[in-house]
């Protein structure tokens, strides 16, 4: 019986001959293949897309549209991000999910141009570099090759035309697009009191003709009482526990929610990310009769907790001895009103981060809820809820 790496390794040989003009020797096999495409990993199905694309048999034209559809469907979309993320990690090929997205990207570019959901993936795409460069060089080169192809196709370098921004009928910006100016960005923000508070607001994109793609994105910030926010999950999902400070990690301790001046209290932050995601930062306020206690200090008790974090699942295909050598976060800080979390890379799974507070001042107070949200895609978020903490008089 074959298996998905072998069907992988037959994709892309048919590929690769397709491409060399060994239209013979790759239409021998293409038809099993198709007919045993379940086995394929996403990437592998683009590579077939494009060989019967290249070849162009008679049944080509149907076999494309099922195998497109197929990546369309799982495909992971966010408000601004379309990516792929594979079940199982394909060692011969050393895939990422980022280099899925960027074979499948060029597959599309090349068969289905016109998709609205292309602009999402390359913004995804582009979000995934650090430091100006994907992580491995198979990356690299497949994120080069369907960019490179995807501005061909839509005459980005090129770009001529007029575009602008209006708020209620009123502009907020106009400008024009060219060759020289396509990789300058421009940035709008509309204070709070300019909007309409009994009325729907109307916010318009427009753009005239000519050659080239405009991108855009629009978000909105308000805060709200502690009393009415909610937990809501918009592609991460947050949880935040205080319990005892000897309550082990693998236990589940009664909650606190208050404690005496000079206590100490564990807080536990829970971060599931359903899908991989790039450039995520959690902050967690500080309760402010509270402050964090600062391991690192010479000052502070061995006893307090070491902030921390850990990882209780490895979903999505990599091997144990992967996240053995690898560190997940990037740093965390501890500043005076808040803990700030960041991590460049957050594969799938369930994390657990865990600190200590001290309590130091008597009072109730407001606690804002804990957030986590994409750097670069605020629309991927979630949060706690807001709650009431009581510091008391100690004895």
């Amino acid at each position: 019986m074959t298996s998905t790496f072998t069907a992988n390794r037959q994709a892309w040989i048919l590929y690769v001959l397709a491409e060399a003009g060994r239209d013979r020797a790759a239409s021998k096999h293409v038809g099993d293949l198709y007919d045993d495409r379940a086995k394929l990993s996403h990437y592998a199905r683009a590579f077939l897309a494009m060989t019967l694309d290249v070849l162009g048999s008679p049944a080509a034209a149907g076999w494309i549209d099922v195998l497109v559809s197929d990546l369309y469907n799982d495909a992971i979309v966010s408000a601004t991000g379309v990516h792929w993320e594979e079940a199982e990690y394909d060692w011969w090929a050393m895939n990422t999910d980022t280099r899925s997205t960027a074979v499948i990207l060029d597959a599309l570019v090349r068969l289905d141009p016109d998709q609205p959901l292309l602009p999402s993936v390359v913004r995804w795409l582009m979000v995934a570099r650090r430091d100006g460069i994907w992580e491995t060089t198979q990356e690299t080169a497949w994120a080069l090759i369907a960019l490179t192809d995807w501005m061909d196709a839509t005459g980005e370098l090129e770009g001529a035309y007029d575009y602008g921004a209006s708020l209620n009928g009123y502009e907020l910006y106009a400008g024009t697009a060219s060759a020289e100016t396509h990789l300058e960005p421009t940035s709008i923000t509309v204070p709070a009191e300019a909007l309409s508070l009994d009325i729907g607001n109307r916010l318009t994109i427009s753009r005239g003709d000519g050659q080239g793609t405009l991108y855009y994105t629009a978000h909105l910030s308000v805060r709200l009482p502690v009393e009415d926010v909610e937990p809501l999950h918009r592609g991460i999902i947050v949880q935040r526990q205080y319990v005892p400070v000897d309550c082990p990690l693998d236990e589940n301790c009664p909650e606190l929610t208050g404690a005496a001046v000079g206590e100490t209290i564990q807080v536990r932050l829970t971060i599931i990310a359903p899908h991989d995601l790039y450039y995520v930062v959690v902050e967690d306020p500080f309760p402010a009769g509270c402050e964090a206690v600062d391991t690192t200090l010479a000052t502070t008790s061995l006893t307090d907790l070491e902030p921390g974090l850990y990882r209780e699942s490895a979903d999505g295909g990599w091997p144990w001895f992967y996240w053995w050598w690898w560190r997940w976060y990037t740093r965390s800080e501890l500043r005076d009103e808040k803990l700030a979390l960041f991590a460049d890379y957050l594969p799938a799974g369930t994390y657990t981060y865990q600190y200590t507070l001290r309590a130091t001042v008597p009072g109730e107070y407001r606690v804002l809820p804990t957030s986590a949200h994409e750097f670069y895609f605020p629309e991927v978020f979630g949060r706690t809820d807001g709650r009431i903490f009581t510091v008391e008089e100690g004895d």
